[in-house]
């Protein structure tokens, strides 16, 4: 048995906190774990590290490298980087290609597919539901698991349960968010229930339905491992439940009845967080009076709040949201003002993570940007220079080695060093502990296509990408 962890998504509609570029399965929403960190908590569980694949792309896969590396190796190897997002049926078959072909296992071998940002709980109980999946799977059902509703919601889809076949019941029908009149008679109508997106399936099974009803993903199915990989992009941007799901006679769901959510909203998250005597979801440096029911996220800053009710506010240091419970689902729309307008904010937060650490953008103009790098023991940045800036760094924790113009610096904390325009440079930590750096670039071109790069320090990214 084989588990996929879908870990591509945005999770836009968490901003500020979630970013394109830093989504919200690396976010620490729960006290000190990620969401990825406890998705993989949960799924060893069920099976082993060496069974686990991890489908992402390119801009998260040291994020989802090195998360994975903290449960087991094996799981940071087991990682497939999608060369552009196309949702969930593609990723889905490249999944299944890499297991028959890089894996070696045979098509009828049984594969659950698990988003990585969702909130679940109890562990036992949900393991429980996952094996009582297992009997659909293996008399050939594609099996989905629906979560018993507990409210009217227009955040999630919905299932419609058909006949009962004991520890499952025929999928009568897939429907989509609904609005909140719909969903109020769903919940009395009593035979609905939420979809989390969780599937299982023999891959034997999944092929046989890509022919039927995506046979464009079926013909992909047919090529090399690499080979897909190569024209990923030509493949349709779909999901499996309007590929495959929606259509197929081949579908079950097994109710459960757990904790979950997506956190799809910053409501959503509101809800499953504890509150204090007066309603409010307090987190960080707050200061909430006479305020009720509300949310306070402050990430850096102290935040304080007089009088609110029913509002939900976060912080970071280069962005506030600030809306009414119940319409944050705007956030969506505003992030598509913001993109129109070029905005950086919802891509980067002012923390930066690469392989070798992170960079923290301090200030920043037309003619400088002034940064804290952090690097890693024993990591370096590429070899590179800029043609319009100069680099000034003072080390503030830690020893630099610097090469630049190919000669070998040794800053110590309290030095300084440069490397002028057009010079080639790299900068190393040589030592077992991090390295803290305060950078100063200027000039009259400050953008990041500035740079010629001569050296990589990535080779793991470019063999996952080839």
């Amino acid at each position: 048995m084989k588990a996929i962890i879908l870990a591509g998504g945005k999770g836009t509609r968490l901003w500020p906190l979630s970013r394109e570029k830093f989504s919200k399965q690396f976010l620490k929403l729960l006290p000190e774990k990620t969401l990825l960190d406890a998705t993989y908590e949960r799924i060893l569980n069920l099976t082993e590290p060496e069974n686990i694949i991890t489908i992402t792309n390119q801009d998260y896969f040291y994020f989802v490298k090195r998360i994975a590396e903290k449960f087991s190796k094996v799981m940071g190897k087991n990682l497939i980087l999608e060369p552009t997002g196309r949702n969930t049926a593609p990723a889905t078959a490249l999944s299944c290609k890499y297991i028959l072909e890089k894996l070696g296992e045979k098509e009828e071998e049984e594969v659950f597919v698990f988003p990585s940002d969702h909130l679940i709980n109890p562990t036992d109980k949900f393991i429980e539901y996952m094996n009582m999946g297992l009997s659909a799977v293996r008399k050939g059902f594609i099996t989905t698991f629906g979560v018993v509703p507990k409210k009217p919601e227009t955040g999630y889809g919905y299932i419609k349960v058909g006949e009962d076949l004991g520890d499952f019941r025929k999928v009568a029908k897939f429907t989509e968010k609904p609005n909140l009149e719909l969903a109020e008679s769903y919940i009395k109508d009593g035979s609905y229930l939420w979809n989390t997106g969780i599937f299982a399936f023999q891959i034997s099974t999944m092929i046989e339905e890509f022919k039927k009803y995506e046979p464009q993903i079926y013909e992909a199915l047919l090529k090399t491992y690499k080979e897909m990989l190569r024209d990923f992009e030509k493949l349709p941007s779909i999901s499996i439940d309007r590929a495959v799901m929606e259509k197929s006679d081949k579908v079950a769901v097994v109710p459960i009845d757990i904790t979950w959510s997506d956190l799809g909203s910053w409501e959503s998250f509101y809800e499953v967080r504890e509150k204090d005597e007066n309603g409010n979801v307090i987190i960080g440096d707050v200061y909430a009076l006479n305020t009720k029911n509300s949310l306070v996220f402050s990430n850096k800053r102290l935040v304080a709040a007089l009088g609110l009710e029913d509002t939900i506010v976060v912080e970071t240091d280069d962005a506030i949201l600030i809306g009414k419970k119940g319409g944050c689902q705007e956030v969506k729309k505003l992030l598509e003002i913001l993109e129109k307008d070029n905005r950086d904010e919802i891509i980067y937060h002012t923390e930066v993570y690469r392989p070798w650490g992170f960079y923290k953008i301090l200030e920043k103009n037309d003619n400088y940007i002034i940064r804290k790098l952090v690097i890693n023991p024993k990591s370096s940045l590429t070899s590179h220079l800029h043609t319009q800036r100069t680099e000034h760094w003072t080390v503030i924790r830690g020893t630099l080695e610097a090469d630049i113009e190919d000669r070998k610096y040794y800053i110590y904390e309290g030095e300084s060093t440069f490397a002028p325009k057009g010079k080639p440079h790299q900068l190393k930590n040589p030592k077992d502990d991090p390295l803290e750096i305060i950078e100063i670039q200027s000039g009259t071109y400050i953008k990041e296509d500035d740079i010629e790069i001569f050296s990589k320090d990535e080779e793991d990214l470019e063999e996952k990408l080839n």
